[in-house]
């Protein structure tokens, strides 16, 4: 670590956006945690909640830092997350924008410091993710809330006070080594050539991207608890023939359908056209 302050870590953009992935990198830095979605902190222990929600996705309810760990009101939830994993630097990928605007008005006044980093990704594959994900959903109103997040997520980015960064996430996966250079720097830490190989190191995520963990299960010969982990048939073998490091997904380019396509360019063009990605 280049400094011994205590650092919160927000990762926020749209689902799908490769938080997850991020997320893991950072959190395979030595003096990182990655907890996940810390909302679903808020659901520990609640039985009346999916078991999706409330256990780490990794290692299902017998996790070693989420499976016993009891949330104290009266104190920060990244202070209780550091002295549990005796780590610094605690790295957030909840993208709800309520959520991260209420834990910094916790770490106002205390030592804890800030940081923003709004991971971006071409509309376009984030569309086709949630697609894939839920067929049966309107179209439009995917497209609608693709736009309301990115619009809530810009206003928020505009008003954050302390260091910011936007990262492409098209970038982090053709230039890995580069960009998480960049954003090491931008968190103050040094750089460790092993976050490029996070898949070797253990995590413990609340929520996110069930394939991405899908990845870290199978590289480590883990049994996959699909209560926890489950993934359809076409996303399986995606996943299982995929390689373990960083490899940028351009699915969308062969599955999204033209008029699909058309519909959102129409609708939300303006929002996309600064993550537009071409190749």
């Amino acid at each position: 670590m280049g400094d011994n302050l205590k650092k919160a870590v927000f990762i926020c953009g749209a689902g799908h956006s490769g938080s997850t992935l991020l997320g893991l990198i950072l959190g395979s830095h030595s003096d990182s945690f990655y907890c996940g979605e810390a909302k679903n902190t808020l659901f520990l222990g609640n039985k009346n909640k999916p078991i999706t929600k409330r256990v780490c996705k990794i290692c299902g309810v017998d996790c070693p830092v989420w499976g016993n760990f009891a949330i104290d009101e009266s104190n920060l939830l990244y202070e209780q997350v550091s002295v549990k994993t005796q780590k610094t630097t605690i790295v957030d990928s909840t993208k709800d924008t309520t959520w991260i605007e209420t834990q910094l008005k916790k770490l106002k006044n205390t030592e804890w410091q800030p940081f923003l980093i709004f991971l971006q990704r071409d509309g376009r594959a984030v569309i086709n993710s949630w697609i894939r994900k839920k067929p049966e959903k309107d179209i439009k109103e995917q497209i609608i809330k693709w736009i309301i997040q990115i619009q809530d997520t810009n206003e928020m980015f505009k008003s954050f006070t302390y260091k910011k960064i936007k990262i492409r996430y098209e970038e982090l996966a053709t230039q890995p080594e580069a960009v998480i250079q960049r954003i090491c720097d931008f968190l103050q830490v040094d750089y460790q050539p092993e976050l490029l190989n996070f898949y070797e190191h253990n995590h413990h995520p609340l929520g996110g991207n069930n394939g991405t963990q899908f990845l870290i299960a199978n590289a480590q010969n883990q049994q996959i608890n699909s209560r926890v982990l489950s993934l359809n048939k076409s996303r399986t073998n995606y996943y299982e023939n995929h390689e373990f490091g960083i490899a940028l997904d351009l699915r969308w380019q062969r599955e999204l359908a033209p008029s699909i396509e058309r519909l959102f360019e129409e609708m939300a063009g303006q929002e996309n056209a600064e993550m537009k990605w071409e190749v």
